[in-house]
């Protein structure tokens, strides 16, 4: 991986390109993401206490989560703004949100650290796996705080370090180490920061500030989709294996596969549990 370039627009613009090669991926893997991050998004947007009438901003979007789930909850006298980095994941987001026949959602591109929003605009605010990647985060979490009306919340999902929280990205991290001579302190995807995000917004000025987790499960028809899944919508190991030879590229999953075999069940299909923190506080 390349390091992180110290020109915070070089960094977005690396960013955004990375996660547009992707974003065709999410769209076709899209039914295994959402049918095992649903639980995570409907509790987040209770923990939010979100409901009819409000107008809600959900930070990274992607294609579309936890934003289309919010806009049924707030319903035609509310709405959602959804933002993302990602061009081509808003196209992707808007093409599912007409699907739907969703018309209380805007999606507007910008980058997570540099939202431009009148202050106290939003009843509440979401942001489901993004806050961990925070380049500056005491500025990003003091401009959410300050984008919410008075009590209003914010409540975002993040991954722990270490391998219960993410089974999948640990076993993939050790074979990129073992076959391509990694540090042991580079790892392909991005390792949660030490510091929790209960404490950052704290030090942010959020009040009520708690933290619960919650389960999650991904299942795959067998251990060579679960590794395609993983090289496809990543954009860490897909820049990874980027410039690797097809040998290796095909080495890279083959290991992987081993890997995975105690997650197999009897029916050959896969199952990986996975724990994620969802994280709440007021403005």
């Amino acid at each position: 991986m390349n390091p992180r370039s110290n020109n915070p627009d070089h960094h977005q613009d690396e960013q955004r390109l990375q996660w547009d090669r992707v974003a065709d991926a999410w769209k076709q893997w899209w039914p295994v993401i959402e049918n095992g991050a649903r639980g995570v998004s409907e509790r987040m947007l209770e923990l939010a206490r979100i409901g009819p009438g409000q107008r809600v901003l959900d930070i990274a979007t992607g294609i579309g989560e936890p934003a289309l789930l919010a806009a049924g909850r707030v319903g035609p006298a509310g709405q959602v703004v959804a933002t993302d980095l990602s061009a081509r994941m808003l196209d992707i987001a808007r093409e599912r949100a007409q699907a739907l026949g969703l018309t209380n959602v805007a999606f507007i591109e910008a980058d997570a650290e540099r939202l431009d929003f009148p202050d106290g605009g939003f009843d509440a605010i979401v942001w489901r796996w993004g806050p961990s990647d925070l380049s500056n985060p005491s500025d990003a979490l003091a401009t959410i705080r300050r984008l919410l009306r008075p009590a209003g919340a914010f409540a975002a999902a993040v991954w722990e370090a270490g391998p219960r929280a993410r089974p999948l990205a640990s076993l993939a991290n050790d074979v990129a180490r073992d076959m391509f001579a990694l540090p042991s302190d580079c790892a392909a995807e991005p390792t949660p920061p030490t510091e929790s995000l209960e404490s950052r917004m704290r030090g942010a000025g959020f009040s009520e500030v708690r933290a619960e987790e919650v389960a999650l499960s991904l299942e795959f028809a067998s251990a060579d989709d679960c590794t395609r899944y993983l090289v496809e919508v990543s954009p860490a190991f897909a820049e990874l294996l980027s410039d690797k030879s097809p040998a290796q590229r095909a080495e890279f999953r083959h290991r992987l596969t081993e890997r995975l075999q105690p997650y197999v069940q009897a029916d050959g299909r896969v199952r990986i549990a996975d724990v994620t923190l969802c994280v709440v506080g007021q403005a």
